[in-house]
């Protein structure tokens, strides 16, 4: 039984990264592939991607993003597309821009900054996404027999899946040494912040004292500073 999630978070995963890697690849450009992945930081990317996805693959994480729950999800479907959209869209400019030296960063030591957080990002992902294993959704919403998680990772940090959308794609973008890094962190963390106020709203009303002394002694994102 234990196969069929694994299966199935395989083919979700796969459909999720050939679409990314054609945007990459489109954006850059056929004709001097090879270039693509000269660079270290962008070479040690494509590792680190790789490594990721078998690491969710053979860990056996569930990973079933789109999971409703038995909570009203309203309006999140428009604010999720329109977050994928513009994350394929970049998916696609920022290798662009970077091979034609369009709003480009000068100093080459960025890409590596960009490389240790997309590391970060995605090992705290991969460990919250095996940690909350069924009640993962990128809707805000409790799932059937919904259990308030207070262990691994979430012992320490309440939104770490969130954190992860704050290093990922500031971190891509400095990999591409785009000097939208900065715009994007920003707008990240817009749509983190909301996200995290409804759903500490939501755990808080469903879980009440138990959310309420979790909150107490827990960060939001970042262990002693906040």
């Amino acid at each position: 039984m234990l196969l069929v999630p694994m299966l199935r978070s395989a083919s979700i995963l796969a459909g999720q990264l050939s679409t990314c890697v054609l945007l990459v690849l489109l954006g850059w450009g056929f004709d001097k592939l090879p270039a693509l992945f000269l660079n270290p930081a962008r070479g040690g990317l494509a590792v680190v991607v790789l490594i990721g996805a078998t690491a969710v693959v053979f860990s056996r994480v569930d990973f079933h993003p789109l999971r409703r729950g038995t909570t009203p999800v309203g309006n999140q479907s428009v604010q999720l597309g329109i977050l994928l959209l513009f994350s394929l869209a970049l998916l696609w400019f920022l290798p662009f821009a970077d091979r034609r030296g369009i709003l480009t960063l000068k100093h080459s030591y960025w890409r590596y900054v960009g490389l240790l957080l997309c590391c970060t990002g995605l090992a705290v992902r991969i460990v919250a996404l095996k940690t909350l294993s069924k009640q993962f959704s990128a809707y805000v919403t409790l799932q059937l027999n919904h259990r308030l998680v207070q262990h691994g990772i979430y012992a320490g940090i309440r939104h770490p899946l969130y954190l992860s959308l704050l290093l990922i794609p500031t971190g891509v973008a400095l990999v591409f040494a785009s000097l939208l890094a900065l715009p994007i962190l920003v707008l990240a963390a817009a749509f983190v912040f909301d996200r995290m106020q409804k759903e500490e709203r939501l755990l808080a009303a469903h879980f009440g004292s138990e959310f309420e002394d979790y909150r107490r002694r827990s960060w939001k994102l970042i262990p002693f500073l906040f």
